[in-house]
């Protein structure tokens, strides 16, 4: 399949950057004076994203009230809209939460007592399975790889088949943290034939990553709004595919907000069990609005482009990949020797108006972290490289060629 690169330029008033050589010193930047070279702040962060103008234009009209024939024919749309993002036959239910609560409203409802749950764990959000699990009681058992890996489908084979006790397997696809990619399709490949529930983190990996639900055998798939969905924080979704409808309907006795047994049966007439996040469901409706015209393959497609060219870019000025295993949604960086990671993201910032993540727990002040899901183009590419060049540049390693080694990446990607 081929995608157009897109014809739009850099501004020169965002970084100067987009030159087929790369930045130099002082490129946009006061000659290292520390000028501002901005006139907007923009985010690369690995959430939330930048928010496109259609859906801030959807954002901005007035809501209805939530209980209205007008606003449940949009709920049921969306969550329509949502089934066709997630290539499932199930339901997808809409919290109005940030990722994290669809996390804890799949590990209450899907859990029956006595059971074990297995989490895969290999960065912040592989423990936030656990961490909610211990929270509630629910007896666990981890599978720990080192930041940065994946984790071996082998291993969760061979944990399920020692221990009948594990009713559920708890995992991430994409781990933000450590801009990890982890194998969906073969962790379902594990846990189906076994008759345990798979249930995954997608709220860096939707709308980014192929993730065919039911084709795959996904029983279970979470995520948020403010990742791949282009939307602000605030909507959780809980996706189930067909056959595991019933697998909310345990023994366990379910929260109360946190019902997914009753958000199911709202669902029908177009309500949510509690009050929605009016003005964000209208949001996610243009984004879905805007990745069905763009076509999902295509939406894949330019995700794996600007992965590619982030990296390529990056390394080509020093910087080294952190993952094994690297996502199409956020790309963590080490820096060259002599750089230090902290003061490139204070200098992003200050002055080229660009924010990126640094690390987390023992990797703070080491890598910096790169978020490229959204509405991104190769055109915002080049702007943030050829910013990161500029600051490498500036605080002690030089460095040239980023433009022109992304350029390539996503010619070839």
């Amino acid at each position: 399949m081929t995608v157009t690169p897109p014809a739009k330029v850099p501004s020169a008033s965002t970084t100067g950057a987009a030159s087929a050589s790369g930045a130099g010193a002082g490129a946009g930047s006061g000659s290292g004076s520390g000028a501002k070279s901005f006139t907007r702040p923009r985010l690369f962060t690995p959430g939330p994203v930048e928010i496109p103008v259609r859906i801030l234009r959807a954002l901005s009209q007035v809501p209805p009230h939530h209980r209205t024939d007008g606003f449940r024919e949009v709920y049921k749309r969306v969550t329509e809209d949502l089934r066709w993002l997630h290539q499932t036959q199930g339901e997808v239910l809409m919290l109005a939460a940030s990722g994290s609560g669809a996390m804890e409203a799949a590990v209450v409802n899907l859990m029956p007592p006595g059971r074990t749950a297995l989490c895969l764990v290999g960065g912040k959000f592989g423990e936030r399975w656990a961490n909610i699990c211990k929270a509630y009681g629910i007896p666990y058992e981890a599978i720990e790889v080192p930041w940065g890996h994946a984790v071996p489908v082998a291993e969760v084979e061979k944990r399920l088949d020692a221990d009948a006790g594990i009713a559920a397997v708890f995992g991430t696809h994409s781990e933000t943290s450590t801009a990890t990619l982890h194998d969906a399709q073969g962790l379902a490949r594990a846990t189906r034939p076994r008759k345990r529930l798979l249930v995954l983190d997608a709220i860096t990996s939707l709308g980014v990553h192929p993730l065919p639900q039911d084709e795959w055998g996904v029983d279970v798939v979470v995520t948020g709004s403010q990742k791949g969905l282009m939307s602000p924080p605030g909507i959780a979704t809980v996706s189930l595919a067909p056959w595991a409808l019933d697998a909310i309907d345990g023994e366990r006795s379910p929260p109360l907000y946190w019902h997914l047994r009753r958000a199911r049966k709202s669902l029908p007439l177009g309500e949510s069990a509690f009050t929605p996040a009016v003005s964000l469901v209208f949001a996610v409706g243009e984004a879905l609005a805007m990745m069905k015209e763009e076509g999902l393959a295509n939406v894949h497609a330019r995700h794996r482009r600007l992965g590619a060219a982030v990296r390529a870019g990056a390394q080509a000025i020093g910087w080294t990949l952190f993952s094994r295993s690297p996502a199409d949604s956020v790309t963590a960086l080490e820096p060259p020797a002599g750089v230090d990671a902290s003061a490139v993201v204070k200098r992003l910032r200050d002055t080229h108006g660009i924010t990126v993540a640094g690390g987390q727990d023992h990797m703070k002040g080491k890598m910096l972290r790169i978020g490229h899901m959204g509405a991104y183009d190769l055109a915002d590419v080049y702007v943030v490289l050829g910013a990161l060049e500029e600051c490498t540049l500036a605080l002690g390693r030089a460095g040239t060629g980023s433009i022109e080694a992304a350029r390539r990446a996503w010619e070839s990607a």
